[in-house]
């Protein structure tokens, strides 16, 4: 297993301290489970079976087993086992662990005399029972170490995974943003441009035709005019759909730009938060071109929806910025929501909807009593990118 290079010397440096913890409480627990359990089935076997041996005192195999794990655990941790990433190296000190931890249990038991310094056989019985004893604890606690390890490793691909999906986001609202934006100037600047030296040359020509063919003259004007309403009603209508009207000066005024051109018959209502007001501002490090963006284009689904569903007699938004989520809410009192059986997801909202998910948000679209709709959205800030341009 290799070194992670890319991880921060400071996480690193936690990693290791989260390895030998694991290592060592696994390893010691398992070890202190044996020392007890061996030591107290040995007092009671040998006080049955080998009465000379009834007069070995329980505390003193109890203190030869428990200095033993402390042997252990100590070991592990002077070898560095927890540093270690290949699996034979691990294994290697594990062995070496296990062996100090067996022949230091091995000399205790003599010194404090469980068993006779020549008693060759049942030193050697103690010797080996205590390398594996060693080794099984040992084992334990480095595969619970490798397992947190591998743990940690996938939860932090999942992390770079999220992180690669939101910058790839960024990137694509930014570019959006900025295609956008480019579009629109270029209808208000060279599309207009081009169509108002167009509309000079027929000028030209219709006072021309004016004296001698007049019908020629009419028709001119005729096209004139439907050139005119064209570049006032359509390229600019083309234009704010690719980038709202005021939406440099915040989303605010851009709703309100909005709402100000539906029907005079449509009352209009727009409530700002306290929220919204602090943040809303070009001139602070607010609601980015992004968000605004997205708010806007809530609204403009939702009137747009109201519209075509039953023309309302009024809409009312409502903008607020709620424990650091951007919330927008629309009503209208037009024809009754009925919600589709299944969602087409090509549709506008379907749209929306997956565009505020990618983003951390939600929309919602519901009945309103007794009769319209109201759509809801919350979008977090600080996730869509801070400059579209």
């Amino acid at each position: 297993m290799a070194v992670v290079r890319d991880v921060p010397a400071g996480v690193r440096e936690q990693d290791e301290a989260a390895d030998r913890g694991t290592l060592l409480r696994g390893a010691g627990v398992i070890a202190l489970g044996y020392a007890v359990g061996a030591s107290v089935q040995s007092a009671w076997i040998y006080a049955e079976l080998v009465p000379d041996w009834a007069d070995v005192q329980l505390w003193r195999r109890l203190a030869a087993n428990g200095v033993a794990v402390v042997g252990l655990v100590g070991a592990l941790a002077v070898l560095g086992v927890h540093r270690v990433r290949g699996l034979p190296t691990i294994a290697a000190r594990l062995v070496i662990a296990a062996a100090t931890m067996a022949w230091l249990r091995t000399v205790l038991q003599v010194l404090l005399g469980v068993h006779p310094a020549d008693g060759v056989r049942s030193l050697s019985a103690e010797l080996v029972t205590g390398a594996v004893i060693a080794v099984i604890a040992g084992s334990a606690g480095a595969w619970a170490m490798v397992a947190g390890r591998r743990a940690r490793a996938s939860a932090r691909a999942a992390e770079r995974e999220a992180m690669s999906v939101e910058l790839a986001l960024r990137a694509l609202e930014a570019e959006e943003i900025r295609v956008r934006r480019q579009v629109a100037e270029g209808l208000h600047g060279t599309v207009q441009q081009r169509l108002l030296l167009v509309d000079a040359r027929l000028a030209a020509a219709q006072d021309a035709a004016s004296q001698s063919v007049p019908s020629v003259a009419d028709e001119i004007g005729w096209a004139r005019a439907e050139l005119a309403e064209s570049r006032e009603r359509d390229v600019r209508r083309v234009s704010r759909l690719l980038y709202p009207e005021r939406l440099e000066m915040g989303v605010a005024p851009a709703v309100r730009a909005l709402l100000s051109r539906l029907p005079a018959t449509i009352a209009t209502r727009l409530d700002v938060g306290a929220g919204l007001r602090e943040v809303d501002d070009p001139s602070l490090v607010g609601l980015t071109i992004a968000e605004r963006l997205l708010a806007v284009r809530v609204v403009e689904e939702a009137v747009t929806n109201a519209l075509k569903n039953g023309p309302p007699s009024a809409v009312e938004v409502r903008l607020d910025v709620v424990d650091h989520e951007l919330l927008v809410r629309v009503e209208n009192d037009g024809a009754p929501f009925e919600p589709p059986a299944v969602r087409d997801p090509v549709s506008g909202t379907s749209r929306l909807d997956q565009r505020l998910r990618l983003a951390g948000g939600r929309l919602a679209v519901s009945r309103r009593e007794p009769t319209g709709a109201v759509v809801e959205a919350a979008l977090p800030l600080g996730v869509l990118p801070p400059d579209g341009g």
